[in-house]
């Protein structure tokens, strides 16, 4: 009995040392099974850049020079040794951007100055008491051939108020008339300046006014812009704000308007036949300056006072302007000198019919 039991607490102690090393042999196999069946995750990768790129570069620009372009003031802007203009203020001035690429900077585009004033014919003026440059459009110098014959039309005052000489005045009534048949007639009044251009017009006419009424402003300028037609206003430099004459203002908006050339009818108004040279240089340039100061553009057309004029007159006036225009007559130009026009004499007494017959030359 006693042997019994000591056999059977061998037989569990070797029962119980199976069971505890079986589980010993199988735990590390249930851990690497675990293992395995885990689906192997990548580890995390941060998503690819590009490698930085650097900014272009801008030219370097610096402020230039002050000067007054188609009566717009503005500072140009230098890069590289060339002068530019920016786009901004070809816009205030009036111009159209050329077709050149531009120069950007910060945001800005530049064309360049000597481009822009090449496309649009531009004159330099340079007040050599100022110092202040002017570039006007359409006042650079050209030529026209001799066959050119296009109606210049010459009229002073535009009032019904007849304070001086009754041929000087044409009513406000008879001038929208004349206008009204130019329209609708097909008739293109032009600038001088317009002349380089003149294929572009098939029935062309000048409106030329001289001495620079105060009706200019009051009567004229609105049937200008009403009928949207061009004229050409001569003012003596030194008589604006006198007596029936315009004020620097009003000259000023003229220009200004886009329909209103103003160009010289001489510093004083005097005879230029009999003048000396130092007189003629007085009379021709200061009345320049005068005017390019006032209206912000230079005046490249003179209309002698009176119509008189000298050898001497002529080569003075060729120094100044691109047209110098004589008192009466029909024919644009002359053979033996196409620097001066002739002109048909407007007044309060030319009927509708003299005036069609006047301006039909244009485009013949």
């Amino acid at each position: 009995m006693k042997k019994w039991w000591i056999v059977l607490i061998a037989v569990l102690a070797i029962a119980a040392a199976a069971v505890v090393g079986y589980m010993l042999s199988t735990a590390p196999r249930g851990v690497e099974s675990l293992q395995a069946t885990q689906p192997e995750t990548a580890a995390p990768t941060e998503p690819a850049t590009e490698p930085p790129t650097e900014a272009p570069t801008e030219p370097p620009m610096e402020a230039g020079e002050t000067l007054v372009l188609n009566g717009t003031e503005l500072v140009t802007a230098i890069s590289d040794g060339t002068e530019y203009v920016s786009a901004d203020a070809l816009q205030q001035a009036g111009l159209p951007l050329p077709e050149a690429e531009p120069l950007q900077n910060g945001g800005t585009d530049y064309y360049v100055l000597s481009a822009v004033s090449e496309e649009n014919r531009c004159a330099e003026y340079v007040d050599d008491e100022t110092g202040l440059r002017y570039l006007t459009p359409g006042a650079a110098r050209f030529s026209i051939e001799q066959s050119v014959n296009v109606p210049v039309l010459m009229y002073h005052a535009v009032s019904d108020n007849m304070w001086g000489i009754d041929e000087l005045f044409v009513s406000p009534a008879s001038m929208e008339e004349q206008l009204r048949y130019l329209v609708d007639n097909g008739y293109e009044p032009i600038w001088f300046s317009d002349l380089a251009e003149l294929e572009q017009y098939e029935k062309p006419v000048i409106l030329t006014f001289d001495d620079g009424y105060d009706d200019n402003y009051t009567e004229l300028l609105p049937l200008l812009r009403k009928y949207n037609v061009k004229a050409t206003v001569f003012m003596i430099a030194d008589a604006m704000g006198m007596q029936h004459k315009m004020t620097e203002e009003q000259v000023r908006e003229m220009a200004d308007s886009g329909l209103v050339s103003i160009q010289s009818h001489g510093l004083t108004h005097a005879d230029m036949d009999a003048m000396d040279e130092e007189t003629l240089i007085r009379e021709l340039g200061e009345s320049q300056r005068i005017l390019t100061r006032v209206t912000g553009r230079q005046p490249s057309v003179l209309c002698y006072p009176t119509g008189r004029y000298s050898d001497l007159t002529l080569e003075v006036a060729e120094r100044y302007y691109n047209f110098g225009l004589k008192m009466v007559g029909g024919q644009y130009n002359t053979a033996d000198d196409p620097f001066l026009v002739s002109r048909y004499y407007v007044s309060r007494y030319t009927g509708l019919d003299s005036f069609a017959a006047m301006v039909a030359p244009a485009g013949t």
